[in-house]
């Protein structure tokens, strides 16, 4: 194949997973369940899908992994706080709002790598971690015309983004040892132990369109669309990769505005701006 048909897939690969997470917080939002219950059965079900084909793939070679069970386990921990203060987050404001700020966990990243990874802050980080405050502010000041639940909906997504830069930097240090998809595959599995204890999960009574929803969520847009964005990593430099992920908050506000009516203000609009600046700015450095 060409270096122009791969860079071509891959751009589609990663376009496409980054629409199909969009579409999340219109499934959180109309399943009838707690945050933490909705994570579970999220990583519970992506699991069990991506077994069979690790087990494929690698045989019983996979299960070399666990000697790093340290390390694996913490990326379980941060990614079971990631995903329920995210849904937590998207029960409350604006999905897309939710979204963006989930999305300051590469800004997050950049503060926390000199202090956990030794790398060094670059001037361009510092002025990006400026620009995508000034983008929460203005989120938040637009919630703050609401109610306390709204402020509550922006400190879970604030740490929603904490969580998900821990998980990104944990993610960095295992990637050196292991594949993606081993790295993904022990971090749903610890994030489901943990969420279980968390949510004492039982067999909820749902209707027939919520279990859909539950699976869509579990299959579709977490264990195939992580596939696809793996799979066009591979094939684009990481960098491009990033960009293209910020199609998630652009798809889950047009999701948000064709399926639940939210509108987002100008305000809101100009601090995702600033927020989508910094991660690029980020990104590129």
């Amino acid at each position: 194949m060409r270096d122009s048909s791969r860079r071509g897939l891959g751009v589609l690969a990663i376009a496409l997973a980054a629409v199909i997470w969009g579409s999340n917080g219109v499934i959180v939002n109309l399943l009838p369940l707690n945050p933490f219950l909705i994570a579970f059965f999220r990583v519970f079900i992506a699991s069990l899908s991506l077994l069979p084909p690790i087990a494929i793939v690698y045989g019983g070679g996979f299960l070399k992994a666990l000697r790093c069970w340290r390390l694996l386990i913490l990326n379980g921990f941060l990614l079971c706080l990631g995903w329920a203060f995210l849904f937590a987050s998207m029960k409350l404001i604006p999905i897309a709002n939710a979204v963006l700020l989930n999305y300051l966990a590469p800004i997050f990243t950049a503060a926390l790598s000199p202090i956990l990874l030794g790398e060094r802050l670059e001037k361009s980080s510092i002025l990006a971690l400026a620009l995508s405050f000034i983008g929460v502010l203005l989120i938040a000041g637009d919630e703050v015309s609401g109610d306390w639940i709204s402020l509550l909906g922006i400190l879970y997504g604030l740490l929603a983004g904490l969580s998900y830069a821990g998980f990104i930097i944990v993610s960095k240090r295992l990637r050196g040892s292991f594949s993606s998809l081993i790295t993904a595959f022990y971090s749903y599995a610890f994030a489901t132990i943990f969420l279980a204890i968390i949510a004492k999960p039982g067999i909820p009574a749902l209707s027939p369109s919520a279990w859909i929803l539950l699976l869509i969520l579990g299959m579709v847009n977490t264990s195939s669309a992580v596939t696809l964005y793996l799979y066009g990593l591979g094939m684009i430099e990481a960098h491009k990769a990033v960009i293209l992920t910020y199609l998630e908050p652009a798809s889950a506000t047009l999701f948000g505005l064709l399926f639940l009516d939210q509108i987002p203000s100008p305000q809101d609009i100009l601090g995702g701006i600033l927020i989508i600046i910094s991660g690029l700015m980020v990104s590129r450095s």
